[in-house]
């Protein structure tokens, strides 16, 4: 217990969230009924389920058998690029980064591979493939929950992204050195079929719940008491900072709401479909994509082009998506090897190649 604790208060973007929450009470005056509980509650759910799967090893199994499969270096890091793109749709993408990328780099330090490259590669895919699906990412779930979309209708929207993204990242991986891979996989953990049987369920029935097929309060009971049974150790790696900040995103979203001046603007700014679309864009640039689908979908009805805008706009900057800053401190321990300011460069430089692309594709989209 005292180990959560410390660890959700040093957390720095839970801080950062903070922080900004309580700066917002001097801009406008939140109403706690603005917090999404239903969001709130599955996000827990969700985080649940993802360590019962990272606690029977299914990660490090497929990242072994990746290896088994890889030839050379490039089509190395090819896999673990789809890894990142498909695992996160499943995972999220804050799991398959915090777990993909030590594995990742640790594997890259034995071949004297440049980092920069695949790794940034590896942190877009994870950014991508996580939207393809209303739990890959927090920001879906809360699409998902505050519009009440249906599952037809979400995959509607998100398989052209996915198509798109997949073609992209392939493009851009054939720039990854083809070199002899020396490295070997380590003895893998033994996978309990039943349990992950098990897990899958619960991950089924979470999605039962966040498509209003169930009730959400018996899927998040539900999943306590699964997450008991199997495992209860995996309640204290449940990341309840993300919780908080979230519950602080919302907090800051409707104080901000309140203010005449800031509402008057946004209204202005989300009248039509192309305007939400592009100000979702550059929103998620400045405040991050979460707190951005958060703050626009109060102002506007067009889901298809927030969608768009927020997911896309996880690209970009390094506060695009909270998964870059959690890539970030994944690499901080090599940047005695490698320059960080190095990394910097190339990953403002493909994720802006990517943002551009996609951006682009997502405009002429929305105007079919």
């Amino acid at each position: 217990m005292v180990t959560v604790v410390r660890r959700t208060l040093h957390d720095k973007i839970f801080i950062i969230a903070l922080i900004c929450a309580g700066l917002s009470l001097f801009i406008g005056t939140p109403q706690l009924t603005a917090i999404n509980w239903a969001t709130i509650g599955t996000l827990f759910a969700l985080m649940i389920s993802v360590q019962l799967l990272r606690a029977m090893h299914l990660l490090d199994t497929l990242r072994d058998w990746l290896l088994v499969k890889s030839h050379d270096t490039r089509q190395m890091c090819q896999l673990f690029i789809l890894l990142a793109f498909g695992g996160s749709m499943i995972l999220t993408n804050d799991v398959a980064i915090l777990t993909l990328i030590p594995i990742f780099l640790t594997l890259a330090r034995r071949q004297h591979l440049a980092i920069a490259y695949p790794t940034t590669l590896i942190i877009m895919a994870a950014n991508l493939g996580s939207a393809f699906t209303p739990i890959g990412n927090p920001q879906n779930l809360f699409l998902v929950t505050f519009y009440h979309v249906n599952l037809f209708t979400f995959f509607k929207l998100s398989t052209p992204l996915m198509l798109a993204s997949l073609a992209l990242l392939v493009a851009l991986s054939r720039r990854l050195p083809r070199l002899p891979l020396t490295v070997t996989p380590t003895k893998s953990t033994p996978i309990s079929r039943s349990q992950i049987g098990l897990a899958g369920g619960l991950l089924s029935f979470i999605m039962l719940g966040i498509f209003n097929l169930v009730p959400i309060s018996l899927v998040i009971i539900g999943t306590i008491v699964v997450g008991l049974m199997i495992n209860r150790r995996v309640f204290q790696y449940v990341d309840y900072a993300l919780l908080l900040t979230f519950i602080c995103f919302f907090i800051f979203v409707s104080a901000i709401s309140h203010n005449p001046a800031i509402t008057h603007w946004l209204n202005q700014l989300t009248q039509t479909a192309p305007s939400v679309y592009i100000t979702g864009l550059i929103t998620s640039q400045v405040i991050s994509n979460v707190p951005a689908a958060i703050l626009l979908a109060n102002f506007t009805p067009h889901l298809s082009a927030l969608f768009l805008g927020v997911n896309i706009g996880g690209l970009g900057s390094l506060v695009a998506s909270l998964a870059n800053l959690l890539a970030l401190k994944q690499l901080l321990p090599f940047n005695d090897e490698q320059p960080l300011h190095h990394f910097l460069i190339v990953f403002t430089a493909l994720n802006g190649l990517g943002l551009f692309i996609l951006g682009l594709g997502g405009w002429f989209y929305l105007h079919l």
